[in-house]
């Protein structure tokens, strides 16, 4: 893990820290996104905004590289929306059962009841797994933008 001098305004270094104080000291105003951060080691300084999105950058590829997992490393997680699928389609067979079931002079109309209750039943399973699936990233899309808020508005 990098460390990293920072300059203060009455031209002194401090350090070395480690990025996550640079970003406790960032959030909690001791230094500014335009303060001079140095690598241990280099001679090179920058501005920690160029530090931070760097970081950024590494954090979103490590993270991209998790989610993409292979098929051998996916976990079965039951979420509600499986849930919801899976019910769906237990209702449909059920539907489709109980239709060949009652297929005897007279049942054929309770057949048929049958049948398309499991049907609709399925549908709206999956619709509102649908419902859940886009409530969830709409949740993350505002997670998102709040956090970027919050950056912005700490940034002075």
């Amino acid at each position: 893990m990098e460390q990293y001098y920072i300059a203060t305004e009455d031209g002194k270094t401090e350090g070395p820290y480690s990025f996550e104080s640079l970003e406790t000291f960032y959030t909690h105003g001791k230094i500014r996104i335009d303060t001079l951060v140095c690598i241990a080691g280099s001679q090179e300084w920058m501005e920690f905004k160029k530090v931070l999105e760097q970081e950024r950058k590494v954090q979103s590829e490590k993270e991209q590289e998790q989610t993409e997992a292979t098929p051998t490393d996916v976990e079965l997680i039951p979420t509600v929306e499986g849930l919801f699928q899976i019910m769906g389609i237990l209702a449909l067979l059920a539907g489709v059962i109980l239709a060949l079931c009652n297929t005897g002079p007279g049942y054929a109309a309770i057949g048929i009841i049958y049948l398309l209750s499991g049907a609709f039943f399925c549908l709206g399973c999956f619709w509102c797994a649908k419902v859940i699936k886009l409530l969830s990233r709409v949740v993350d899309l505002l997670s998102t933008i709040a956090k970027r808020l919050y950056n912005v508005g700490n940034k002075d």
